[in-house]
């Protein structure tokens, strides 16, 4: 009896362990092309990717996947940016000895319908347990805001996140901007005193379908 409670709790152990890998990837410094190829799959799909770099000269460094450009991954560590390459790398900050990539669940990607009110309350009955939310729209803003407000999110969403902001017009009684994959809590610290109408596509990296919306697509990694 006491061999087979040994035996099974072995198995437990392997099926953990093969779900853990599953959803964290290593690669070593000298697959940094293997590396940038998956981190950019798992980006464009909407997923929320930590990514642990240990450098050639011991160093142990965890950001947040911002971006990939060839070969190079741009990472986001305490609101820096940092650029990971090879072990041989000359013009990244970081030359990389082992590359771990992390990320979980699945992204649910659901139709959002019009929403007409306040950003900040539309985005709070949007919220959900998730690793991240983003919205690719047309959100037209009532009111009075100023470039720079718009700018400032525009600047966060095109260089602290794999996301984008085009502002298409502006008046003294508003404005219409395009998002591409923006998170929604730089909506709501930007926007969210602002009445506003907006629609388009969430992606919801979660664990589970978490939102009573159109389901347009479920995405692996």
């Amino acid at each position: 009896m006491e061999r087979k409670k040994i035996i099974l709790v072995i198995v437990v152990i392997a099926a953990l362990g093969i779900l853990i890998n599953h959803y964290v990837q290593h690669y070593q410094g000298g697959e940094i092309y293997e590396a940038a190829n998956h981190a950019y799959g798992l980006l464009v799909k909407g997923f929320n990717v930590t990514v642990t770099v240990e450098t050639v000269d011991g160093k142990t460094v965890t950001g947040t996947l911002l971006s990939v450009r060839g070969s190079t991954i741009n990472i986001v560590v305490n609101g820096k940016v940092l650029s990971v390459g090879g072990p041989s790398a000359t013009r990244e900050d970081l030359k990389a000895k082992l590359i771990k990539l992390k990320y979980h669940g699945k992204v649910y990607v659901y139709e959002l319908p019009p929403q007409l009110g306040n950003m900040g309350e539309i985005i709070e009955g949007l919220t959900v347990n998730a690793y991240s939310e983003r919205f690719s729209g047309i959100i037209y803003i009532d009111g009075n805001i100023t470039p720079i407000e718009l700018g400032m999110l525009k600047y966060r969403a095109d260089y602290l996140s794999y996301g984008s902001v085009t502002i298409n017009q502006m008046s003294s009684r508003g404005a219409v901007i395009s998002t591409n994959m923006v998170p929604l809590e730089f909506l709501r610290s930007h926007l969210g005193g602002y009445r506003v109408y907006m629609y388009g596509i969430l992606y919801v990296n979660s664990e589970e379908r978490n939102l009573p919306l159109e389901l347009v697509e479920v995405r692996t990694g």
